[in-house]
């Protein structure tokens, strides 16, 4: 599901299919490191975009957050909201090191802007194994 008009009216219907939260945080930091922000950023994107294809039904895709300087004031109580609203897991998607209160999966950095297509796709569809992965091993913890 996603943060979308049809699938919020239904969500609160769908919670005992749809526990997971999936929460993209990202740096939008306009700093020396901006240009590999921007790629993380769309990494993240396309990650997203399959894990979602992959576990429709099951987790739900927040709008992206994203952080400049580091804070995660706001990602804490975005958290806080979504387990007060009855997701049982949230999960950050990241590639920026959290702290241990958040449960993260945190992604590699990888180069997309060299790559060719064919390549990148392969690299993204890893990313989306070791995110199901992970999310999987969640869900049997």
């Amino acid at each position: 599901m996603l943060y979308n008009f049809n699938d919020i009216k239904n969500l609160k219907d769908q919670l005992e299919f749809v526990d997971t939260a999936v929460i993209p945080f990202v740096s939008a930091d306009l700093d020396e490191q901006a240009l590999t922000h921007a790629n993380d950023i769309e990494l993240v994107q396309l990650v997203t975009i399959q894990l979602e294809k992959q576990f429709k039904g099951r987790i739900f895709i927040t709008p992206a957050m994203t952080t400049v300087l580091s804070d995660t004031e706001v990602l804490k109580q975005y958290q806080k909201q979504l387990y007060d609203y009855g997701f049982k897991n949230v999960v950050i998607l990241t590639h920026l090191n959290l702290d241990d209160e958040f449960n993260s999966i945190r992604l590699n950095q990888i180069p997309l802007q060299d790559m060719s297509s064919d390549i990148k796709f392969d690299l993204v569809n890893d990313e989306v194994k070791k995110v199901m992965k992970s999310i999987i091993s969640i869900w049997n913890s």
